[in-house]
């Protein structure tokens, strides 16, 4: 992999800054996959401590003002942060730009960010290569009279769980959307239906067992995990959250609520693991094919749940996240990494070394 520290590059630094939506009236839940003003901060200062020179682009539409005046002529590399915010493919936008203008940049290019944005599509394509995941369907929202028996009779028995086809970041993940009985599930698709109109509803199986996200770095041949979190599911009291919707004390799948970094969290980690734990080597072995499988690269993480607590459970793939967050001491992918010994400096420069590789620096300048 190469060595970011072997040049002094002029990155381009491209995010949406949280902050300056919140500003624009956006609500915490649309806003939600976009980078806190610390994390670009961080990413930032690390990439100047590497000796790059960086100049900030606050999103597409600013990254767009620059190229149509010319002032990408000195980047050597765009360092891509970017989330998106308008669209069902907007983790491609920039990627897409970035191709259109030949313009060399770190993370997953536009054709996997698209796919792995599109959960639907993402498990066909798990499907097609053999990788388990949970048994699905899907259920257009702009087809008003959808046949909920029709639809699920494919399906194992409940629970199923219910959730928007493109959103990330646990939008749209509440307390309803593990359903019991399909009075339930009309409950559930009409709920998302109104949160997020014209897209599509996925309903898979539930999966009971462990839940972990698997860290990568690198690219094909010379990607390899570097660290797994593990969620931990804790008692709660009873209370009706902000939406009305009970919960029954227990929680045993991630909401965008108990995610949150603020107080009363039911949702802990477990960084620290035995890699060679059989469960923890399963999961990372289809975390690392997945990631092979979709083309991604430089970094990111594949999320795994098993399908049950019992012996021989298997890892099935719940999302692809091709571009990850990257708060040092919150985000999965840099906490793992520092708990197996990768520093935030040492991450930041293996991404832009396997960056490297696909521009003309990886033979010197």
């Amino acid at each position: 992999m190469g060595d970011s520290n072997a040049y002094e590059l002029v990155q381009a630094l491209v995010s949406e800054q949280r902050s300056s939506y919140l500003q624009l009236g956006y609500s915490e839940e649309q806003c939600a996959a976009l980078t806190h003003d610390g994390e670009i901060d961080a990413v930032r200062t690390t990439l100047e401590r590497l000796g790059h020179h960086v100049t900030l682009v606050p999103g597409i539409q600013f990254l767009v003002q620059q190229l149509a005046a010319g002032k990408d002529k000195g980047w050597d590399l765009v360092f891509n942060m970017s989330q998106g915010f308008h669209g069902s493919a907007r983790e491609s936008q920039v990627p897409a730009v970035l191709e259109a203008y030949q313009l060399p940049y770190t993370f997953s290019d536009a054709a996997t960010m698209a796919l792995c944005q599109n959960k639907a599509i993402t498990k066909i394509i798990l499907d097609r290569h053999m990788i388990p995941n949970a048994p699905f369907t899907v259920i257009p929202t702009l087809d008003g009279t959808a046949d909920f028996p029709e639809h699920f009779a494919a399906l194992p028995s409940y629970p199923l769980f219910v959730k928007p086809g493109t959103e990330g970041s646990s939008k749209g993940i509440e307390n309803f959307n593990k359903v019991k009985n399909l009075e339930e599930l009309k409950l559930a698709v009409r709920e998302l239906a109104y949160q997020f109109p014209g897209q599509d509803i996925l309903v898979e199986s539930f999966l009971s067992g462990r839940e972990f996200t698997v860290s990568i770095l690198g690219t094909g041949l010379h990607s390899r995990v570097i660290g797994i979190r593990e969620h931990i599911w804790q008692m709660a009291p009873d209370h009706s959250n902000k939406n009305g919707y009970h919960t029954n004390g227990t929680l045993d799948f991630a909401s965008r609520d108990s995610k949150a970094s603020n107080g009363g969290k039911i949702l802990l980690y477990n960084d620290s693991h035995d890699m060679d734990e059989p469960q923890i080597k399963a999961a990372c072995q289809v975390a690392l094919h997945t990631w092979k499988v979709f083309n991604c690269r430089d970094s990111g993480r594949v999320d795994i749940r098993f399908d049950s607590d019992k012996p021989g459970a298997i890892p099935n793939v719940l999302e692809v996240n091709p571009i990850a967050g990257l708060l040092p001491g919150h985000s999965p992918l840099p906490a793992t990494a520092k708990i197996n010994g990768l520093s935030f400096k040492q991450l930041l420069s293996e991404i832009i070394g396997s960056a490297l590789q696909r521009t003309p620096y990886k033979n010197g300048r």
